[in-house]
């Protein structure tokens, strides 16, 4: 069998191989099955001529090139999510309805911050800046007839605020023990969730559950906040 006869099989192999890419439904699949399409038809286009056909051979480059990045992100999304022990305990209280990665790429938005007992974190009748979740420890919220109501862990400071953009209507402050809250800033969180439509809704469903809980909760103490499952 000679050179002729080997490129020309190797051509009618790549286009075989493509026309499963074609009609594979996994993109995974499809882009392996357009790579080693790529690598067979190469031996045509460099052998079958008097001369490489080196346009055509760049272009099969490229585009093998981008298959192999593609291929790689996808291997990066698709890794396990490794939470910590406090980003998994505040995942199963509060954000279980979220895919780990989607969460995990939500609190690496904000900061966290240790907060000494007594410090006050939020002042009634002010334009709050950021929304905080309690990630550590308890906050306590000094209602108007000086009552103190327990934000406990998972609880957040300031979503009434986020919600509908008025002033706070209470102020916060650490409890008796050393507390750490996860902090986003409010205009950066909503830019960040402003083309993430299904996130959005999503978070939207939690701080709501979240205020609802803390609303029907102001005559008795609440030991946990139960979240949207939704």
């Amino acid at each position: 069998m000679n050179n002729w006869d080997i490129n020309i099989i190797l051509l009618n192999c790549a286009y075989t191989i493509w026309l499963a890419a074609f009609v594979a439904k996994g993109i995974v699949w499809l882009r392996i099955f357009t790579i080693i399409g790529n690598i067979f038809v190469v031996p045509y286009y460099f052998f079958f001529f008097d001369e490489p056909l080196w346009i055509p051979l760049s272009w099969v480059g490229i585009y093998t090139v981008i298959n192999m990045v593609m291929l790689f992100l996808i291997y990066l999304e698709s890794r396990p999510i490794k939470l910590s022990e406090i980003e998994q305990k505040i995942y199963q209280l509060t954000f279980k309805s979220l895919e780990q990665r989607v969460f995990k790429k939500l609190i690496d938005q904000g900061s966290w911050e240790e907060l000494q007992p007594g410090v006050v974190i939020v002042n009634r009748d002010s334009d709050l800046d950021s929304l905080m979740l309690v990630v550590k420890g308890e906050a306590e919220v000094v209602l108007k007839n000086t009552k103190l109501k327990t934000i406990p862990l998972g609880g957040f400071i300031g979503e009434q605020s986020f919600i509908t953009g008025d002033k706070t209507s209470a102020d916060v402050t650490t409890g008796k023990e050393a507390t750490t809250i996860l902090r986003w800033d409010k205009r950066s969180l909503r830019k960040y969730l402003a083309n993430k439509g299904t996130l959005k809704d999503s978070i939207d469903l939690i701080l709501t559950a979240d205020l609802i809980f803390k609303l029907r909760g102001m005559d008795e103490e609440q030991k946990e906040i139960k979240h949207s499952t939704i």
